[in-house]
């Protein structure tokens, strides 16, 4: 009896074993296809999307130190605040990947007028931003007094006065159980600040600028423009690439620079047909025949 209850427990044992075995397969064969399929998955999506659709993301070497904080190239004619302008806004300031536009040549002239200098500067912040144009504007006014007009900056109290606002509508959402899901733009990032310096009296207008208001063929009114306007664009990086002002401006400058070499081909090309004709005649002179009546 005691041979038979020992021979019972051991096919017991050995079926229990066998069972547990069974069982710790199966476990490890799901836990393997469960690790395998989002391999799988997107290997079957990334061979079902064709290679046209597929989206690189590009990458971009970050510039080094040197590189953001170099100054742009000086134009002809400048006027003497620009180089210490330039400077200040890269030393002091701190804006990296300074470009310079040269817009006194293009013709009709900016909404921002004419003979300008438009100077593109990126901030590392918001905060920055805001803090680096309020700075540059009392630099102005104290060193050099001048007037600037900075748009799109926000004051110190006003910044204060929009975040307390921003976080007190935030608390009482929070304390009712809702939340603020709208996108609608609370006026404190805006990415963008443009600073006019206005007309800077001892700068250069370009030669084709300037006009003799004396001359008796000047037609229109306004006045004769003798300085250059200078503009600083703050902007942060996300702003920066969004708007490129640089490649508006800088096809703007080539769509004139085309038509002016087009038109000056076309004068060119005029006064080499008349010298070819010859004087035209003109029926209209007296004329130097001797007269035949008596």
């Amino acid at each position: 009896m005691l041979i038979s209850r020992t021979y019972k427990s051991e096919a017991q044992y050995a079926k229990e074993s066998r069972i547990f075995e069974s069982w710790n397969t199966r476990l490890e064969r799901v836990g393997k296809n469960s690790e395998n399929e989002p391999e799988q998955g997107k290997s079957t999506e990334s061979q079902a999307l064709p290679w046209y659709l597929q989206v690189q993301t590009p990458r971009q070497e970050p510039k080094s130190m040197a590189e953001r904080q170099r100054l742009p190239d000086i134009p002809p004619d400048p006027p003497p605040l620009l180089q210490p302008m330039l400077q200040h806004i890269s030393v002091d300031l701190g804006l990296d990947d300074l470009s310079l536009l040269d817009l006194r040549d293009i013709d009709p002239p900016p909404a921002l007028g004419a003979n300008l200098l438009m100077v593109i500067g990126t901030a590392r912040s918001e905060k920055h931003l805001h803090v680096s144009a309020d700075r540059f504007c009392r630099w102005l006014r104290t060193t050099h007094r001048l007037a600037p007009y900075a748009d799109g900056l926000l004051g110190r109290g006003e910044l204060r006065l929009k975040l307390k606002r921003k976080n007190r509508r935030t608390r009482m959402l929070n304390s009712v159980g809702a939340s603020d899901s709208s996108n609608t733009d609370d006026g404190i990032r805006t990415g963008w600040v443009c600073v006019n310096i206005g007309m800077i009296e001892d700068g250069r207008a370009m030669p084709h600028q300037t006009v003799d208001l004396k001359d008796d063929k000047y037609v229109g009114f306004g006045g004769e423009i003798s300085g250059v306007k200078v503009v600083v664009q703050m902007l942060t990086e996300e702003k920066r690439e969004e708007l490129d002002l640089e490649t508006l401006w800088s096809q703007a400058l080539a769509r004139y620079t085309r038509r002016k070499d087009r038109i000056a081909k076309g004068q060119v090309e005029e006064a080499a047909t008349s010298d070819h004709l010859g004087p035209h005649l003109d029926f209209n002179a007296p004329s130097s025949t001797p007269s035949l009546a008596p």
